[in-house]
């Protein structure tokens, strides 16, 4: 049952090759991986580790997180799009980005498209996917950073400190069958482990976590942010971090077909509130066919956070509302 998981989840984070949605994934309810051993440092350094956690920016009573995901392809005209994008993002006053995943498929690529939220000036974090080989992105972001780039990626600073929140990260897929290339990131149970334990000892004046995975947890309904073709396909060990005490908001990504909302600490939709976790849905300008039965090209989201609550708005572009499949 965990092979028709990883190949649910393997479709949601590819391009979609045609107008037609991917044909639906077997019936079924999979187990979670049973990995115990710790993933590779390169992946998730040591939550204790030196230099595992950097102060960022100063607490200003508000945060505003600019959030994107399958940024994808570095072809011209999907820079262009992903530029006008970001350009909407920073607008509405975004102070830092997020890039959660699919952030392109070599270090050229990774490059161009990072480079397109580091020329804003403004702070990037950066969280590896499925697809990324380590070795590569960390060379293309050594590159960024040569430029002046602000940008720090979340398995090697696994604690970004904004003031207003802390955003932690834990990089890579649920089971090395997702995996899109040798050198890619897998996380397993020791790192959820640790994890739970880093949270669980954050003193109460820390400011809240924001937990920021490529994978979802597993949702309960169609309403969730992991649902993909009559399946919800997220990692069930996710869900016992998303409390208030631990992880109160949350961002995720890699079933695009569940972009573009967000829910409370219940799995019910919401747009703010004391819990709040969100899936930004595919960046990327291709047209992606949603849960819904409409298709939305290109998307991203505005995360706002002021004291213990937080909001959420999605942007688009104006070509990119929802059309009827």
């Amino acid at each position: 049952m965990v092979i028709a998981c990883a190949a649910a989840l393997a479709a949601c984070s590819q391009r979609p090759a045609s107008s037609e949605p991917a044909a639906p994934a077997q019936p079924a309810q999979p187990a979670p991986p049973t990995q115990t051993q710790r993933s590779d440092v390169g992946c998730a350094a040591p939550l204790d580790a030196p230099g595992a956690r950097a102060q960022i920016r100063a607490a200003a009573g508000k945060l505003r997180l600019g959030v994107l995901a399958g940024l994808k392809d570095a072809d011209d005209v999907n820079v262009a799009h992903l530029r006008k994008l970001v350009a909407e993002i920073v607008r509405r006053g975004a102070e830092a980005l997020v890039a959660d995943g699919d952030v392109g498929d070599n270090p050229d690529e990774q490059e161009t498209l990072l480079g397109v939220l580091t020329e804003t000036g403004l702070p990037v974090l950066v969280v590896a996917g499925n697809r990324e080989v380590r070795g590569e992105l960390d060379a293309a972001e050594a590159e960024l950073r040569k430029r002046g780039a602000k940008l720090w990626d979340l398995s090697h600073t696994r604690v970004a400190d904004l003031g207003d929140a802390l955003v932690v990260g834990l990089p890579g897929t649920m089971d090395r069958r997702l995996l899109h290339a040798d050198g890619a990131c897998v996380y397993v149970q020791k790192d959820l482990e640790a994890l739970t334990a880093f949270l669980d000892k954050l003193p109460a004046k820390e400011p809240p976590a924001v937990l920021a995975m490529a994978v979802p947890p597993r949702g309960r309904d169609r309403r969730a942010l992991d649902f993909s073709d009559g399946l919800n396909v997220g990692d069930p060990r996710i869900a016992p971090l998303l409390t208030i005490r631990r992880a109160p908001f949350g961002i995720f990504g890699q079933v695009w077909e569940a972009g573009g909302r967000a829910v409370d600490g219940t799995g019910a939709p919401s747009a703010e509130g004391d819990q709040l976790y969100l899936n930004p849905g595919a960046a990327d300008r291709t047209a992606w066919p949603m849960a819904d039965g409409t298709r939305i090209a290109g998307q991203a989201a505005l995360l706002s956070l002021q004291g213990r609550r937080a909001s959420v708005e999605f942007v688009r572009l104006p070509q990119a509302v929802p059309e009827k499949t």
